[in-house]
């Protein structure tokens, strides 16, 4: 039996990350993995989805704006050839996590972790995973309610093994998942019917962007049903779907995309207290079990990728006698939908900005680099405080996921107008829509 001092169970951002981390601060660590190291992200989730949305995004924005644009000539996709490049794109990051575990030494254990009178073992070996602290970092799986657990619905995992695109899907969740799905078979020329539950798209992000947003699927084609929920499905030769309005329609494919719920190891969750299946975490991400931690979306509460990395980081640190910091106020978010959303801090509602906030909205349409690229959806919202502190910021355009950082710095660091009023930014480039919002709030604006 192997002894050391933290054995993480996960082999995702957040707990690759915490143990290279550990390693690093010469600590004795193993990895506990049942499948493919990178988890959710890498392998059925961030990296395959963006990998088929840019290939697919040149392919509609060609056939979308190409003459306007002076471009002419047959174009066509071959849907293995962009497979092959979504499986290049899993396969070095994947790649790229083991050979980074094995570089810092962290001790590679290639199994299903459970949990039995008392102790960690791992399932196909028998094997007891002894530490003097253990890190919950198993991630999450597409959350599928049973009313809608047909034969041949796909979940967002299912995508990514299909040997066709459907002439028609119907996507179950307008969140970030059903909007990049929705976009992806969008490009690619599928017939999209968005069915969302809440009465706008993107319900976490601002009210303009959720606007924006379901302006620009709708000018696309696709078909967007808000505070609508799916009653049934059946199968036949097609899926009939019966709404709770009594409207019903048929369609080639159907996809489930309402979410992920908490994975937790097989005899944990009798142990630990959890909340509607997720672990429940102290601030320093200490569980109810002694010397167990959990991080990530075993936890059910910022299921992302980047957060979940951050979470391992702070962890490892706080294991190894460092005091991290981790700011929960300026997390960023990221949609890959066209054009882009990217947001941190606060967001308006629908009823509007409270406590003396007070936002700005620049257009896009009015930025010099968007319309060089014939990309003049969006804006960029401000949210300031009574004092002039930068204290949220949603992005709307192509390629805001880039631009973003800029706001996160300027919450994390309290920023004020004026601190970003006096960076010069660089032209044409989207950032300088960040810059006029600024002077909007100023009561300045040079450019609109």
């Amino acid at each position: 039996m192997r002894k050391f001092d933290v054995v993480v169970i996960g082999g995702g951002p957040g707990g690759s990350d915490c143990a290279i981390r550990l390693a690093q601060r010469g600590k004795k660590v193993a990895i506990v993995e049942k499948k493919h190291f990178g988890g959710t992200c890498t392998n059925v989730g961030c990296i395959p989805t963006k990998a088929l949305l840019y290939v697919s995004g040149l392919y509609a924005g060609i056939k979308e704006k190409g003459k306007r644009l002076g471009l002419s000539g047959e174009l066509s996709y071959d849907l293995k050839g962009m497979k092959k490049h979504m499986e290049r794109s899993i396969l070095m990051s994947r790649k790229g996590t083991e050979a980074l575990l094995k570089k810092y030494g962290v001790a590679i254990i290639k199994g299903t972790a459970y949990f039995d009178r008392g102790n960690f073992y791992v399932e196909e070996s028998g094997e007891e995973l002894k530490g003097d602290y253990y890190v919950i970092a198993t991630g999450s799986q597409p959350k599928i309610p049973a009313t809608l657990r047909v034969e041949g619905v796909w979940n967002s995992d299912d995508v990514f093994t299909m040997e066709s695109i459907p002439q028609s899907i119907v996507i179950i969740g307008g969140g970030v998942i059903g909007i990049e799905m929705a976009t992806l078979f969008s490009n690619l020329g599928s017939s999209v019917t968005i069915v969302e539950m809440m009465n706008r798209l993107l319900p976490n992000e601002d009210i303009d962007v959720s606007k924006a947003i379901e302006k620009s699927l709708t000018r696309r084609g696709i078909k967007v049903l808000l505070s609508t929920a799916v009653k049934k499905i059946e199968k036949s030769e097609t899926f009939n779907i019966k709404l709770n309005n009594e409207m019903e329609f048929s369609s080639e494919r159907v996809l489930v995309a309402i979410g992920r719920e908490p994975v937790i190891p097989k005899g944990l969750e009798e142990k630990i207290d959890t909340n509607k299946g997720a672990i429940i975490t102290d601030r320093d991400f200490k569980s109810s079990l002694p010397n167990v931690y959990a991080i990530g979306d075993a936890r059910g509460k910022v299921m992302l990728a980047h957060v979940a990395s951050a979470e391992g980081v702070y962890v490892a640190e706080k294991l190894s006698g460092n005091n991290p910091e981790i700011d929960f106020n300026a997390f960023p978010s990221v949609v890959y939908s066209t054009p882009e959303v990217a947001s941190v801090g606060l967001k308006e509602e629908e009823d509007g900005l409270k406590d003396g906030l007070k936002s700005f909205l620049f257009p896009m349409s009015a930025n010099g680099r968007a319309n060089t690229m014939g990309e003049r959806d969006g804006f960029v919202k401000l949210v300031v405080d009574a004092k002039g502190t930068i204290v949220g910021g949603s992005l709307v355009g192509a390629h805001v996921s880039e631009t973003l950082m800029e706001l996160v710095l300027a919450i994390k660091k309290r920023m004020t107008l004026k601190d970003l009023s006096e960076v010069i930014h660089p032209h044409p480039t989207i950032s300088e829509a960040i810059r006029d919002a600024v002077e909007g709030l100023e009561g300045n604006p040079l450019h609109i």
